[in-house]
Protein backbone atom coordinates (compact mmCIF):
# COMPACT_ATOMS: atom_id res chain seq x y z
CA UNK A 1 0.00 0.00 0.00
CA UNK A 2 2.78 2.37 0.96
CA UNK A 3 4.54 1.54 -2.28
CA UNK A 4 1.38 2.35 -4.29
CA UNK A 5 0.98 5.71 -2.50
CA UNK A 6 4.60 6.60 -3.23
CA UNK A 7 4.10 5.63 -6.88
CA UNK A 8 1.02 7.87 -7.18
CA UNK A 9 2.80 10.78 -5.50
CA UNK A 10 5.78 10.28 -7.79
CA UNK A 11 3.58 10.28 -10.89
CA UNK A 12 1.72 13.40 -9.73
CA UNK A 13 5.00 15.17 -9.01
CA UNK A 14 6.29 14.20 -12.45
CA UNK A 15 3.15 15.49 -14.18
CA UNK A 16 3.21 18.70 -12.16
CA UNK A 17 6.87 19.25 -12.95
CA UNK A 18 6.28 18.76 -16.68
CA UNK A 19 3.32 21.15 -16.64
CA UNK A 20 5.23 23.77 -14.69
CA UNK A 21 8.17 23.47 -17.05
CA UNK A 22 5.88 23.87 -20.04
CA UNK A 23 4.18 26.91 -18.50
CA UNK A 24 7.57 28.47 -17.81
CA UNK A 25 8.79 27.97 -21.38
CA UNK A 26 9.45 31.30 -23.02
CA UNK A 27 7.97 32.21 -26.38
CA UNK A 28 10.61 31.73 -29.12
CA UNK A 29 12.44 34.87 -30.21
CA UNK A 30 13.72 35.43 -33.73
CA UNK A 31 16.12 38.30 -34.40
CA UNK A 32 15.82 39.98 -37.80
CA UNK A 33 18.12 42.35 -39.65
CA UNK A 34 16.79 44.90 -42.10
CA UNK A 35 17.67 45.45 -45.73
CA UNK A 36 17.14 48.92 -47.20
CA UNK A 37 15.05 48.84 -50.38
CA UNK A 38 14.60 52.59 -50.85
CA UNK A 39 16.85 55.03 -49.00
CA UNK A 40 16.28 58.65 -48.02
CA UNK A 41 17.10 59.83 -51.56
CA UNK A 42 13.55 58.76 -52.53
CA UNK A 43 11.93 61.32 -50.20
CA UNK A 44 9.34 59.05 -48.60
CA UNK A 45 6.97 61.12 -46.47
CA UNK A 46 5.80 60.77 -42.87
CA UNK A 47 3.70 57.63 -43.13
CA UNK A 48 0.40 56.82 -41.46
CA UNK A 49 -0.32 53.38 -42.94
CA UNK A 50 1.19 50.70 -45.19
CA UNK A 51 -0.27 47.99 -47.44
CA UNK A 52 1.00 45.74 -50.23
CA UNK A 53 -0.47 46.01 -53.73
CA UNK A 54 -0.46 42.57 -55.39
CA UNK A 55 1.34 41.33 -52.25
CA UNK A 56 4.59 42.92 -53.40
CA UNK A 57 4.40 46.68 -53.99
CA UNK A 58 4.20 48.86 -50.86
CA UNK A 59 1.83 51.82 -50.79
CA UNK A 60 1.78 54.32 -47.93
CA UNK A 61 -0.43 57.14 -46.72
CA UNK A 62 1.55 60.30 -45.98
CA UNK A 63 0.58 62.91 -43.44
CA UNK A 64 3.21 65.40 -44.64
CA UNK A 65 3.84 65.14 -48.36
CA UNK A 66 2.68 66.74 -51.59
CA UNK A 67 1.14 63.41 -52.57
CA UNK A 68 -1.33 61.86 -50.13
CA UNK A 69 -0.36 58.37 -51.33
CA UNK A 70 3.02 57.05 -52.40
CA UNK A 71 3.40 53.79 -54.30
CA UNK A 72 6.95 52.56 -53.63
CA UNK A 73 8.11 50.72 -56.76
CA UNK A 74 11.43 49.69 -55.24
CA UNK A 75 12.19 47.15 -58.00
CA UNK A 76 11.83 49.92 -60.60
CA UNK A 77 13.44 52.49 -58.29
CA UNK A 78 10.62 55.01 -58.51
CA UNK A 79 8.00 56.57 -56.27
CA UNK A 80 4.54 57.34 -57.65
CA UNK A 81 2.67 60.11 -55.83
CA UNK A 82 -1.11 60.21 -56.02
CA UNK A 83 -3.84 62.48 -54.74
CA UNK A 84 -3.73 65.79 -52.94
CA UNK A 85 -5.14 67.34 -49.79
CA UNK A 86 -8.16 69.52 -50.44
CA UNK A 87 -11.91 69.90 -50.72
CA UNK A 88 -12.14 69.02 -54.41
CA UNK A 89 -14.30 66.13 -55.52
CA UNK A 90 -11.31 63.81 -55.85
CA UNK A 91 -9.16 65.32 -53.08
CA UNK A 92 -8.56 63.79 -49.66
CA UNK A 93 -8.36 65.01 -46.08
CA UNK A 94 -7.55 62.21 -43.66
CA UNK A 95 -7.46 58.73 -45.25
CA UNK A 96 -6.95 55.66 -43.03
CA UNK A 97 -7.48 51.92 -43.20
CA UNK A 98 -5.35 51.04 -46.22
CA UNK A 99 -6.17 47.67 -47.76
CA UNK A 100 -5.17 46.06 -51.04
CA UNK A 101 -7.51 43.15 -51.58
CA UNK A 102 -8.11 43.82 -55.30
CA UNK A 103 -5.45 43.43 -57.98
CA UNK A 104 -3.63 46.62 -59.06
CA UNK A 105 -5.58 48.75 -56.59
CA UNK A 106 -5.79 49.87 -52.98
CA UNK A 107 -8.66 51.14 -50.86
CA UNK A 108 -9.06 53.39 -47.81
CA UNK A 109 -11.54 55.30 -45.67
CA UNK A 110 -11.26 59.08 -45.44
CA UNK A 111 -12.30 59.85 -41.86
CA UNK A 112 -12.89 63.58 -42.38
CA UNK A 113 -14.81 63.16 -45.62
CA UNK A 114 -16.58 60.02 -44.38
CA UNK A 115 -15.91 58.39 -47.74
CA UNK A 116 -14.63 54.96 -48.75
CA UNK A 117 -12.65 54.95 -51.99
CA UNK A 118 -10.49 52.75 -54.21
CA UNK A 119 -7.60 53.85 -56.40
CA UNK A 120 -7.04 51.71 -59.50
CA UNK A 121 -3.57 51.66 -61.06
CA UNK A 122 -2.56 51.24 -64.69
CA UNK A 123 0.84 49.55 -64.71
CA UNK A 124 1.42 50.36 -68.40
CA UNK A 125 1.64 54.12 -67.96
CA UNK A 126 1.51 54.62 -64.14
CA UNK A 127 -1.82 56.43 -64.44
CA UNK A 128 -4.55 56.04 -61.83
CA UNK A 129 -8.26 56.54 -61.30
CA UNK A 130 -10.20 56.98 -58.09
CA UNK A 131 -13.54 55.28 -57.50
CA UNK A 132 -15.61 56.57 -54.58
CA UNK A 133 -17.47 53.53 -53.31
CA UNK A 134 -19.75 54.98 -50.63
CA UNK A 135 -20.28 57.84 -48.19
CA UNK A 136 -21.32 57.50 -44.55
CA UNK A 137 -23.57 60.16 -43.03
CA UNK A 138 -24.96 58.39 -39.99
CA UNK A 139 -22.03 56.58 -38.32
CA UNK A 140 -18.64 57.88 -37.16
CA UNK A 141 -16.23 55.28 -38.52
CA UNK A 142 -12.50 55.30 -37.79
CA UNK A 143 -11.44 52.13 -39.61
CA UNK A 144 -13.27 50.23 -42.35
CA UNK A 145 -11.96 46.99 -43.83
CA UNK A 146 -13.40 44.89 -46.67
CA UNK A 147 -14.32 41.34 -45.75
CA UNK A 148 -15.93 38.59 -47.81
CA UNK A 149 -18.72 38.92 -50.39
CA UNK A 150 -18.61 42.73 -50.89
CA UNK A 151 -19.20 43.38 -47.20
CA UNK A 152 -17.30 45.75 -44.92
CA UNK A 153 -16.51 45.75 -41.21
CA UNK A 154 -16.12 49.02 -39.35
CA UNK A 155 -14.95 50.22 -35.95
CA UNK A 156 -15.44 53.73 -34.65
CA UNK A 157 -17.15 56.03 -32.20
CA UNK A 158 -20.35 54.05 -31.85
CA UNK A 159 -22.76 54.34 -28.97
CA UNK A 160 -24.16 50.82 -28.98
CA UNK A 161 -21.65 48.54 -30.74
CA UNK A 162 -17.99 47.63 -31.07
CA UNK A 163 -18.26 46.70 -34.75
CA UNK A 164 -20.69 47.42 -37.55
CA UNK A 165 -21.35 45.41 -40.70
CA UNK A 166 -21.87 47.45 -43.88
CA UNK A 167 -23.03 46.38 -47.33
CA UNK A 168 -21.29 47.37 -50.57
CA UNK A 169 -23.07 50.73 -50.46
CA UNK A 170 -21.89 51.45 -46.92
CA UNK A 171 -25.38 50.92 -45.50
CA UNK A 172 -25.56 49.67 -41.92
CA UNK A 173 -26.61 46.01 -41.72
CA UNK A 174 -25.89 44.94 -38.17
CA UNK A 175 -23.92 45.85 -35.06
CA UNK A 176 -21.83 43.48 -32.96
CA UNK A 177 -20.65 43.45 -29.38
CA UNK A 178 -20.58 45.89 -26.51
CA UNK A 179 -17.84 48.40 -25.76
CA UNK A 180 -15.52 46.63 -23.26
CA UNK A 181 -15.26 47.56 -19.57
CA UNK A 182 -13.20 46.22 -16.68
CA UNK A 183 -15.87 46.58 -13.97
CA UNK A 184 -19.27 48.09 -13.30
CA UNK A 185 -17.76 51.48 -12.50
CA UNK A 186 -16.20 51.71 -15.97
CA UNK A 187 -19.38 50.43 -17.56
CA UNK A 188 -21.08 53.65 -16.41
CA UNK A 189 -18.56 55.83 -18.27
CA UNK A 190 -20.11 57.83 -21.12
CA UNK A 191 -20.31 55.62 -24.20
CA UNK A 192 -18.30 57.88 -26.51
CA UNK A 193 -15.47 58.30 -23.98
CA UNK A 194 -15.28 54.55 -23.39
CA UNK A 195 -15.49 53.84 -27.11
CA UNK A 196 -12.54 56.16 -27.80
CA UNK A 197 -10.43 54.49 -25.10
CA UNK A 198 -11.00 51.05 -26.62
CA UNK A 199 -10.21 51.98 -30.22
CA UNK A 200 -7.63 49.99 -32.11
CA UNK A 201 -7.20 48.57 -35.56
CA UNK A 202 -8.54 45.69 -37.66
CA UNK A 203 -6.46 43.08 -39.48
CA UNK A 204 -8.40 40.90 -41.93
CA UNK A 205 -6.99 37.65 -43.32
CA UNK A 206 -6.44 37.63 -47.12
CA UNK A 207 -9.25 35.08 -47.51
CA UNK A 208 -11.59 37.53 -45.75
CA UNK A 209 -12.93 34.92 -43.32
CA UNK A 210 -11.07 35.96 -40.15
CA UNK A 211 -10.44 39.28 -38.44
CA UNK A 212 -8.32 40.47 -35.52
CA UNK A 213 -9.17 43.54 -33.45
CA UNK A 214 -6.13 44.81 -31.52
CA UNK A 215 -6.07 47.74 -29.11
CA UNK A 216 -3.56 50.55 -28.90
CA UNK A 217 -4.24 51.76 -25.36
CA UNK A 218 -4.78 48.31 -23.83
CA UNK A 219 -3.01 44.98 -24.24
CA UNK A 220 -6.09 43.31 -25.70
CA UNK A 221 -6.63 41.16 -28.79
CA UNK A 222 -9.90 39.73 -30.09
CA UNK A 223 -10.04 37.15 -32.90
CA UNK A 224 -13.17 36.31 -34.91
CA UNK A 225 -14.34 34.00 -37.66
CA UNK A 226 -16.38 35.78 -40.32
CA UNK A 227 -19.33 33.83 -41.72
CA UNK A 228 -20.41 34.19 -45.36
CA UNK A 229 -23.15 36.62 -44.31
CA UNK A 230 -20.69 38.72 -42.30
CA UNK A 231 -21.63 37.39 -38.86
CA UNK A 232 -18.79 37.39 -36.32
CA UNK A 233 -17.94 34.40 -34.14
CA UNK A 234 -15.43 34.94 -31.34
CA UNK A 235 -12.46 32.57 -31.56
CA UNK A 236 -10.31 33.95 -28.77
CA UNK A 237 -9.81 37.00 -26.60
CA UNK A 238 -6.53 37.94 -24.91
CA UNK A 239 -6.91 40.56 -22.17
CA UNK A 240 -3.66 41.38 -20.38
CA UNK A 241 -4.12 45.07 -19.58
CA UNK A 242 -7.08 47.45 -19.80
CA UNK A 243 -6.65 51.08 -20.95
CA UNK A 244 -5.63 53.46 -18.15
CA UNK A 245 -7.55 56.67 -18.81
CA UNK A 246 -9.59 59.40 -17.12
CA UNK A 247 -13.23 58.46 -16.98
CA UNK A 248 -14.36 62.10 -17.22
CA UNK A 249 -12.35 63.04 -20.33
CA UNK A 250 -10.91 59.90 -21.92
CA UNK A 251 -7.35 61.25 -21.60
CA UNK A 252 -4.77 58.45 -21.45
CA UNK A 253 -2.41 58.34 -18.49
CA UNK A 254 0.97 59.31 -19.95
CA UNK A 255 2.66 56.79 -17.64
CA UNK A 256 0.61 54.02 -19.22
CA UNK A 257 2.29 52.10 -22.07
CA UNK A 258 1.10 52.06 -25.65
CA UNK A 259 0.39 48.53 -26.83
CA UNK A 260 -0.51 47.25 -30.32
CA UNK A 261 0.35 50.13 -32.64
CA UNK A 262 -0.89 48.32 -35.75
CA UNK A 263 -1.57 44.84 -37.04
CA UNK A 264 -1.59 42.90 -40.28
CA UNK A 265 -2.66 39.34 -41.01
CA UNK A 266 -2.15 36.34 -43.24
CA UNK A 267 -4.32 33.24 -43.31
CA UNK A 268 -1.90 31.68 -40.80
CA UNK A 269 -0.88 34.43 -38.39
CA UNK A 270 -1.52 37.89 -36.98
CA UNK A 271 1.44 40.25 -36.66
CA UNK A 272 1.20 43.17 -34.24
CA UNK A 273 3.76 45.95 -33.90
CA UNK A 274 3.97 46.10 -30.13
CA UNK A 275 5.25 49.19 -28.28
CA UNK A 276 5.19 48.71 -24.50
CA UNK A 277 6.60 52.25 -24.22
CA UNK A 278 5.06 55.20 -22.39
CA UNK A 279 4.68 58.67 -23.83
CA UNK A 280 5.93 60.18 -20.56
CA UNK A 281 9.29 58.42 -20.85
CA UNK A 282 9.73 57.91 -24.60
CA UNK A 283 7.69 60.74 -26.20
CA UNK A 284 7.18 60.05 -29.94
CA UNK A 285 9.24 56.85 -29.73
CA UNK A 286 6.23 55.30 -27.99
CA UNK A 287 4.57 55.20 -31.44
CA UNK A 288 7.25 53.00 -33.04
CA UNK A 289 8.89 49.77 -31.99
CA UNK A 290 11.38 47.02 -32.78
CA UNK A 291 9.14 44.22 -31.48
CA UNK A 292 6.54 42.27 -33.46
CA UNK A 293 4.31 39.73 -31.74
CA UNK A 294 3.13 36.82 -33.87
CA UNK A 295 -0.13 35.03 -32.95
CA UNK A 296 -1.93 32.13 -34.56
CA UNK A 297 -5.68 32.35 -35.17
CA UNK A 298 -6.41 30.50 -31.93
CA UNK A 299 -4.86 33.39 -30.01
CA UNK A 300 -1.62 31.59 -29.12
CA UNK A 301 1.46 33.82 -29.02
CA UNK A 302 3.83 31.75 -31.13
CA UNK A 303 6.85 34.02 -31.62
CA UNK A 304 8.51 37.34 -30.86
CA UNK A 305 10.31 39.03 -33.74
CA UNK A 306 13.05 41.38 -32.56
CA UNK A 307 14.02 43.88 -35.24
CA UNK A 308 17.40 45.59 -35.37
CA UNK A 309 15.73 49.01 -35.87
CA UNK A 310 12.53 50.71 -34.77
CA UNK A 311 9.80 50.82 -37.40
CA UNK A 312 6.60 52.82 -37.82
CA UNK A 313 4.55 50.61 -40.14
CA UNK A 314 4.59 46.96 -41.18
CA UNK A 315 3.02 44.80 -43.90
CA UNK A 316 3.53 41.04 -44.28
CA UNK A 317 3.39 39.00 -47.49
CA UNK A 318 0.76 36.25 -47.70
CA UNK A 319 3.38 33.49 -47.53
CA UNK A 320 4.78 34.85 -44.22
CA UNK A 321 8.25 35.23 -45.72
CA UNK A 322 8.77 39.01 -45.85
CA UNK A 323 7.90 41.95 -43.64
CA UNK A 324 8.02 45.34 -45.34
CA UNK A 325 8.38 48.31 -43.02
CA UNK A 326 9.00 52.05 -42.82
CA UNK A 327 11.82 53.19 -40.53
CA UNK A 328 13.34 56.58 -39.74
CA UNK A 329 17.10 56.22 -40.41
CA UNK A 330 16.91 59.17 -39.67
CA UNK A 331 14.62 60.05 -42.61
CA UNK A 332 11.85 57.64 -43.66
CA UNK A 333 13.10 54.70 -45.72
CA UNK A 334 11.55 51.48 -47.02
CA UNK A 335 13.11 48.33 -45.57
CA UNK A 336 12.39 44.61 -45.58
CA UNK A 337 12.94 41.79 -43.11
CA UNK A 338 13.19 38.25 -44.46
CA UNK A 339 11.62 35.48 -42.39
CA UNK A 340 12.76 31.88 -42.40
CA UNK A 341 11.17 28.57 -41.35
CA UNK A 342 7.66 30.01 -41.30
Amino acid sequence: MKRNVLLVVSLLFSLFSCTSKQEREEVPVQSLEHEVLMGDEYLIGITRDLALINDSIPVVINSKSEGVFQVLHYSQKKVLEMGQVGQGSDDFLMPYSLSAREENSYSFYDVNRRRYSTIHLNEDDDSWQVEHRFHSDSLVHIHIQPIRDSLFLGIGMYKDYRFVLLDKHGVFQKGFGEIPYRDEEERKVEDMIRSEAYQGTLAVSPSGNKVAHVLIKGDMIYLYNIAENGELELISEQIKAYPDYRYDSGALNQSSPMHHLMACATDDYIYTLYSGRTYKEHKDKAFRSNLIRVYDWQGELVKHLELDVDVNQIAVTKDNRKIYAIADLPDPVLIVFRLVNK
